[in-house]
């Protein structure tokens, strides 16, 4: 399967209608699909994660792409309780709701209540190519809280793989841009002439106007992985490719002097590449393209690393690879899909925080937003996730579990240095994830040894209670610190009305 060029009209049924076959229109015609939205949102308290969270406001911007649907950032919308939309020289809130979101992207499609609201409003159109060095483009939007549109000019400066700020792990293609991108112009359309060039979505802090773009490769991408009704999100071969420019390696690795070929490092067990590559495979092609030594390949007359080729495939898809192993050339293929475990690695959105409390200790699964939250160490994290993920522990775990800290009562008080540690066992049993935890704890008929040991991957002394002091102090632990749960489990919100 070739590199992805898919024409927006054919992406999805709901969006075939931003495909403008008649000429340009007017300026006012094309500000009146642009809204500001204003979106209130309940963040998750990842560091008291038994309480509610914190209700907080945002604004950003939405253009419409089809019957009732208007594209933004997902970073706009995400968290949100309540979604309303509004019109250029209207005073009307309209409500809306997300209908797909991709954080991975940070893109979202709304949905107003009411597609009646904008009949006769004419949807933006995306262009079918990236822009090019020095093309000029228009950011529209509704940038620190304001009430009129503003519209910010500029040059594309650069295009090249950047991290996406949202989800804070996800790299894609972007454009960079000198037009003033700042809060609020987020979700907004970047034109080029009269087409969409990409969507506004972050700017870079430090640098005067400088701000960056989602092209329409990914939206388009975006745009076909929802247009069966559900989001899959990106792919990934699921190994480690390193550049091999050091003469020594090529020489070692018998290869040419011919700047091509990348290193395969560690595969992850159960990963699509898994009992396909092997590390110290050279990697020649990808889906058809030469991979250079520095892990580039050409697509579209551009230089770009070989990710980008992967991102444009989807679940199911099937990428042929060529490559040298021990120095005899082998043709391969890997089935693309999702590994579940690759979430740890991004923030959580649209989700509770999960937690188990017992005996004052508060267990909770090793992910971005606790590590961040509670301001755990790289030693701790850097060795377990690489365990969990590298060395194949997410086929026996559902989670990596910590003790995050010590909620202060008379059954702890004589323990000390317990924050931030790795639970290994519960009286003798191996945990496999936050909810087996709860298990042992709490098992199902009340009843306990009389002694509940709890020991950590690091060693040392473990946490040891007399069972028959545990309920009581549960209970003085809950009312003090006001946890109407001693668990929660499971991450789903309830569905806003």
């Amino acid at each position: 399967m070739e590199e992805m060029a898919v024409p927006v009209a054919e992406a999805s049924e709901e969006v075939q209608q931003s495909v403008r076959k008649t000429s340009a229109f007017s300026l006012a015609d094309e500000y009146r699909g642009i809204v500001k939205i204003e979106a209130a949102c309940l963040q998750p308290n990842f560091c008291l994660p038994w309480q509610i969270g914190q209700y907080m406001q945002g604004v950003g911007t939405g253009f419409l792409v089809g019957k009732g649907l208007f594209m933004t950032n997902a970073h706009v919308v995400s968290n949100t309780e309540r979604i309303y939309v509004s019109r250029l020289g209207d005073s009307r809130k309209i409500r809306a709701h997300v209908k797909y979101v991709a954080h991975d992207a940070d893109l979202a499609l709304l949905e107003v209540e009411n597609p009646a609201d904008f009949a006769g409003v004419p949807f933006l159109e995306f262009d079918d190519e990236l822009p090019e060095l020095e093309d000029e483009v228009r950011t529209i939007g509704y940038p620190i809280g304001g009430t009129r549109l503003s519209v910010t000019r500029g040059i594309v400066s650069r295009i090249e793989n950047t991290q996406y700020a949202h989800d804070g792990y996800s790299s894609h293609l972007t454009v960079q841009v000198d037009a003033a991108i700042n809060p609020g112009n987020s979700g907004g359309p970047v034109l080029k002439g009269d087409k969409v060039a990409g969507v506004a979505f972050q700017g870079l802090r430090g640098a005067n106007s400088t701000g960056y773009v989602i092209p329409v490769s990914v939206i388009q991408r975006f745009l076909k992985d929802v247009s069966d009704g559900k989001y899959d999100g990106y792919m990934t071969l699921g190994a480690d490719i390193f550049p091999i420019e050091n003469p020594a390696m090529r020489r070692h690795l018998k290869l040419k002097d011919d700047e091509k070929g990348a290193l395969v490092g560690n595969v992850i067990p159960g990963g699509p590449s898994d009992n396909v590559l092997r590390s110290g495979d050279v990697l020649m092609k990808i889906g058809g393209h030469e991979v250079d030594s520095s892990c580039m390949v050409e697509m579209d007359g551009r230089r770009v690393l070989f990710k980008e080729l992967i991102e444009r495939r989807f679940a199911g898809d099937v990428l042929q690879l060529e490559v040298l192993r021990n120095g005899v050339p082998q043709r391969l293929q890997v089935t693309l899909r999702p590994i579940p475990c690759m979430n740890v690695l991004s923030k959580s959105f649209d989700r509770l925080a999960r937690y188990v409390v017992f005996g004052g200790l508060l267990f909770q699964p090793m992910q971005r937003d606790v590590v961040e939250s509670q301001k755990i160490s790289n030693e701790t994290y850097v060795p377990a996730l690489y365990d969990f993920i590298n060395k194949g522990g997410w086929l026996q775990k559902e989670d990596v579990v910590l003790v995050t800290r010590v909620l202060p009562d008379v059954i702890n008080s004589r323990l000390s240095g317990y924050g931030n540690r790795i639970v290994k066992k519960v009286n003798g049993v191996e945990v496999r994830g936050l909810s087996h935890l709860c298990e042992l704890l709490y098992p199902a008929d009340g009843k306990r040894p009389d002694f509940t040991v709890i020991e950590f991957e690091e060693g040392g002394r473990p946490v040891v209670f007399a069972s028959s002091e545990i309920d009581e102090a549960n209970l003085r632990v809950s009312q003090r610190y006001a946890i109407s749960s001693k668990a929660r489990l499971s991450s789903s919100r309830p569905v806003q009305p």
